[in-house]
């Protein structure tokens, strides 16, 4: 079997694996279908690409070299398209047809008949320079930002290898007379050389692409397993998670906490007259104005129904109480239109406050759930603080 053959097993082999990689990724499992795609297609080029320059029975030298780099140059638009797909960066549609059709257009139809090829690869390898290097500087910053520093660079640093390896081949072209080492190898040598590097480079940056796309899904898992799909709060396991290491600061170091079990009232009512997407609207608009109008160290969570805990660290008594009718105050004011009409909404509010080390967690939401009962027995609309060692019950 000759090298050339082993090297188009090879490039079949990866660029198949990657291509179907992708094709799965965006159309049965869904993950960033319009990126995925992109990236399909980034990696189908590139490997068409490779085939035809090692593949002498598909034409000559000239239009192999020329085809392989329209190719490749599609693929390198393609990536940065599905980037900015997958980021949600502004997408710069017109400078890649541009490139891509425009360089093609010039190599097959003025470079190929008058024998330019020199300038066809130049122009191609300094096109594909251009949107590698692009690609880099615009992707950094946010995939710094959404996951971390060393994803960005690894991303980067691949692409900056790309960008060595099209600004070789650009100045090896135009530098005939210079003879760089790699020019005293032989022409198999040289041509395994170029499709080892290519199909490493494609095989890291694929790599390093599915990282960061499963990182997104696990993030998108984890917030949905912590977060009310309705409201986007905090739903009851994540608060309670919080209220137990709340509480374990309580007995460890005395930090004392507050908690508030707030109800919607008469919410029933707005189901039964208004239908289930009327309440729906009214446990979105109590949710937003509950997480904006609580501090910034407060947790909100959706404890089940039309039942939100809010967690007040480091703050106990008339703190707890202001925070308390500030909410109330708030929700009195919300107005949310429906129809033809405009619904109104008030909540009544049980609170706890655990300042003395010893109390287990279920008794202060016991507490915190009577109080609550009884700011609603009282005639809702109120905050009602539970009795505990210090203080007597108080209607604020």
């Amino acid at each position: 079997m000759e090298a050339r053959h082993l090297l188009l097993a090879f490039i079949l082999l990866t660029h198949c694996l990657t291509t179907v990689m992708w094709w799965v990724a965006g159309s049965w499992l869904g993950l960033s279908r319009h990126a995925a795609r992109h990236w399909m297609l980034t990696s189908l080029t590139v490997g068409v690409a490779l085939i035809v320059a090692v593949t002498p029975e598909l034409g000559t030298p000239s239009l192999r070299v020329t085809l392989a780099g329209a190719l490749v140059l599609l693929g390198t638009v393609s990536l940065r398209r599905g980037l900015q797909f997958f980021l949600k960066l502004r997408q710069t549609d017109g400078i890649h047809f541009v490139l891509g059709i425009g360089v093609a257009l010039f190599n097959f139809f003025i470079c190929l008949p008058d024998n330019w090829l020199t300038l066809g690869i130049v122009l191609s390898s300094l096109a594909m320079c251009w949107v590698m290097g692009r690609t880099a500087w615009e992707t950094f910053e946010p995939l710094r930002t959404e996951f971390n520093a060393v994803s960005a660079w690894m991303f980067s640093g691949m692409l900056g290898l790309a960008v060595g390896v099209f600004a070789l081949a650009a100045i090896t072209d135009l530098t005939p007379s210079v003879h760089w080492p790699w020019t005293r190898w032989s022409e198999a040598t040289t041509q395994f050389a170029m499709v080892f590097s290519s199909v490493a480079l494609s095989i890291l940056i694929t790599f390093v692409l599915g990282y960061i796309v499963v990182m997104r899904l696990v993030r998108r898992l984890e917030h949905l397993s912590h977060h009310d799909a309705l409201t986007g709060l905090l739903n009851r396991r994540a608060i309670e998670y919080l209220l137990d290491r709340e509480d374990q600061r309580l007995q460890r170091f005395g930090d004392p906490f507050s908690v508030l079990l707030v109800d919607i009232d008469h919410f029933k009512r707005i189901n039964d007259r208004l239908g289930h997407a009327a309440g729906d609207a009214v446990l979105c608009a109590v949710s937003r104005t509950l997480q904006i109008k609580a501090r910034e160290v407060d947790r909100v969570a959706r404890y089940g129904g039309e039942e939100f805990c809010i967690l007040l660290p480091h703050t106990v008594h008339e703190g707890a109480i202001q925070a308390a009718e500030r909410l109330r105050e708030a929700i009195n004011q919300v107005d949310i239109p429906w129809n033809d009409e405009h619904i109104s909404v008030s909540i009544s509010t049980g609170l706890a406050c655990a300042s003395q080390p010893g109390e287990k967690l279920q008794a202060l939401l016991k507490r915190a759930d009577e109080a609550l009962y009884q700011a609603k027995a009282e005639g809702r609309n109120r905050v009602v603080m539970s009795v505990d060692a210090s203080r007597q019950s108080r209607k604020a």
